[in-house]
């Protein structure tokens, strides 16, 4: 191209003629220097460790919770919750519980931790059909397996979570047993007893997976009861072990980390009423600036510590219910910790 003619318009934009910046000091500033970049609304990443942990409240709210919450608190104590899942979901039913909300209406069943699980569950208290991606087991008084579809209960479930004020589902694994045959993903592990090498296989599921999986679940709940607040959260329980040829902890990473991006390619989507709970990101990176240790609750190296456990609650009921109806909870509530404080997942 000649010197004298004008370069076209690029990826980058006209760099002669330009017009003048509406907001022309937005720049980034490190070390006394602009370094020219162009910043449109920036939140950063907390630069002084002693000023991030001074006040863990203040940095939750400041650093952590900023794009998660309502606009404005939109619950009171006389609304129902429905908890399901691990972690967070269970720790939270027992605060609200001990506050006198009515959280723990009909028994949930334990290792719902994936969302195959979650899914299934749901859709057979909905609906009366299971979605066939899912099964679950129970052992009966003589020891004998057998599918857990209980028809008498559905019907109880299904009034409930049409009544429901909020939901809470807290995941925890993205990795699962899965049947070759059927596609079905067991809820938690395979009983001996029925363990097939040919037929049963451990995998790691996918982002894809997972977030349809939640989508599917937020059509369900909505197709129940339209206006319920619905919140997902990610449990930060480590794995306690996994069937991969790698160490537990990088398997625990990865695992976390394609929940992770489910829930926020799901949180994309911006459906009124539906939020992400962060409070993995509270444990993981809040409490990993702590000069005091977020895990090794009761020696436990998966345990979350009561204090993080504690801000946790304290900061959804901020968040979420009105201010006499935060009065009446904090005054209420027990911080102890339900039958089993380490988690599930």
């Amino acid at each position: 191209m000649a010197d004298h003619e004008p370069r076209p318009d690029s990826l980058i934009g006209r760099l002669d003629g330009r017009a003048p910046r509406k907001d022309p000091g937005r720049t980034w500033v490190k070390g006394g220097r602009k370094n020219g970049w162009y910043l449109p609304p920036t939140n950063l990443y907390p630069s002084d460790q002693k000023d991030y942990v001074a006040d863990l409240s203040r940095s939750a709210r400041q650093f952590i919770l900023p794009g998660h919450t309502p606009a404005a608190p939109m619950l009171d104590e006389t609304k129902s919750v429905v908890t399901i899942g691990s972690c967070f979901a269970r720790e939270l039913r027992h605060y609200l519980s001990s506050a006198g909300v009515d959280a723990s209406r009909f028994l949930v069943p334990p290792g719902l931790n994936n969302t195959f699980a979650i899914l299934d569950f749901f859709s057979w208290c909905a609906t009366g059909e299971q979605t066939g991606a899912g099964f679950r087991y129970e052992r009966v008084a003589d020891g004998e397996i057998k599918e857990w579809t209980p028809e008498h209960k559905r019907k109880s479930y299904a009034e409930a979570f049409a009544k429901t004020g909020v939901f809470v589902f807290t995941i925890g694994l993205a990795e699962v047993w899965q049947d070759r045959e059927t596609g079905g993903v067991f809820w938690r592990g395979i009983p001996d007893e029925i363990f097939d090498e040919g037929r049963h296989v451990f995998r790691l599921t996918t982002v894809a997976e997972n977030t349809h999986n939640l989508r599917t679940l937020i059509e369900m709940v909505r197709a129940m009861n339209p206006d319920a607040p619905i919140v997902l959260t990610l449990s930060p329980v480590p794995l306690a072990a996994t069937f991969r040829d790698i160490s537990c902890v990088t398997a625990d990473c990865v695992s976390k980390s394609v929940l992770r991006v489910a829930l926020d390619e799901v949180m994309t989507d911006k459906r009124p009423g539906v939020y992400y709970w962060p409070s993995f990101e509270i444990v993981k990176w809040l409490g990993a600036n702590l000069p005091r240790p977020s895990y090794g609750w009761k020696n436990k190296a998966r345990g979350v510590s009561r204090e993080i456990v504690g801000l946790i609650m304290d900061e959804f009921v901020e968040a979420f219910y009105t201010p006499a109806a935060r009065t009446l909870i904090r005054g209420r509530a027990s911080s102890a910790p339900g039958d089993d404080d380490e988690g599930e997942d």
